[in-house]
């Protein structure tokens, strides 16, 4: 190995990853990257190192001797710095909080909640990361992140908030679901979902749409939510998601059918992140408003 010359952070990420879960897809989708990506990052550290790190086998991966303590190493440097950018957090504004989400989640769920979050944090400064997608995100990108997962999260510290129920919702006093003789049914052009949808509904509830059905496809949930909430259509609600909307009756089940999905939304905490007393008090904030509702 050439003295003076640093390996590549990323890569340095990126080998961690790898040694943690043995797997080069496993840690493509923790990083956000693709696996030929992960592939040529520890290629480039092990050329940096002169070394091969890792055994291929067909299982996944194994470290070699000089691997492992190469990753004791990295290891310890890694924590090294990320006790310093603690340390520089705490000097630059130790009040601030990032929290990611997705959009339904920011639009209909941290948006009501704002305003009380700020009174009772006065002199918190709030980064809010709204991304869809929550296997891009590196977990050196936010302190709190609220999601809905499929199943339970790996490698994070999580509270569940609620679960995936949904059902077709629609503005009051609008004829219900199963009386209309042409509905118009609003719903996401979204080709990555994980989450459930119409079909999944109706498949549940043992139902066929009219032939006349309309379908109106909008680029993002909160428009297909404030559209239903406008009496244009009926929209897919998840009831975690919408709670305020249902609670104030703004919005009213259009069918009395609700499909019970396998995952839950959590509120997750990066095992690999330094949780500052803020953070921690930010997050059993969240959960208390969230067991608020739930009473």
């Amino acid at each position: 190995m050439e003295l003076g010359r640093l390996p590549p952070l990323r890569a340095l990420v990126a080998f961690q990853t790898v040694a943690r879960y043995g797997s080069f897809t496993r840690a493509a989708e923790l990083l956000g990257l693709t696996q030929s990506g992960i592939s040529r990052q520890i290629a480039q550290l092990e050329d940096h190192v002169g070394t091969a790190l890792f055994e291929r086998q067909p299982s996944g991966v194994v470290l070699t001797a000089l691997g492992e303590e190469y990753a004791k190493d990295v290891g310890r440097a890694l924590d090294a710095l990320q006790g310093l950018e603690a340390g520089q957090i705490g000097r630059r504004g130790g009040n601030q909080v990032t929290i990611a989400c997705s959009r339904g989640v920011a639009d209909l769920w941290m948006l009501p909640r704002l305003a009380g979050l700020h009174s009772a944090f006065p002199d918190l400064e709030l980064k809010l990361i709204v991304n869809d997608f929550y296997p891009q995100l590196r977990h050196d990108e936010f302190d709190l992140a609220i999601y809905y997962r499929p199943m339970r999260p790996a490698d994070v510290t999580f509270d569940a908030l609620g679960p995936e129920e949904m059902l077709p919702v629609m503005a009051p006093g609008g004829a219900p679901l199963i009386a209309r003789a042409a509905p118009v049914v609003l719903s996401v052009e979204e080709t990555h979902k994980e989450w459930t949808d119409w079909g999944n509904w109706l498949s549940g509830a043992a139902m066929s749409l009219p032939q006349a059905t309309q379908r109106w496809k909008l680029g993002d949930y909160h428009l297909s939510v404030e559209a239903a909430r406008r009496g244009l259509g009926v929209a897919m609600g998840w009831t975690w998601i919408m709670a305020d909307h249902l609670l104030s009756g703004a919005l009213v089940p259009a069918h009395d059918y609700v499909l019970r999905g396998a995952g839950q939304y959590y509120l997750m905490r990066p095992t690999t992140r330094h949780q500052r007393q803020i953070t921690r008090q930010v997050a059993e904030w969240l959960l208390e408003s969230n067991r608020l509702w739930s009473r």
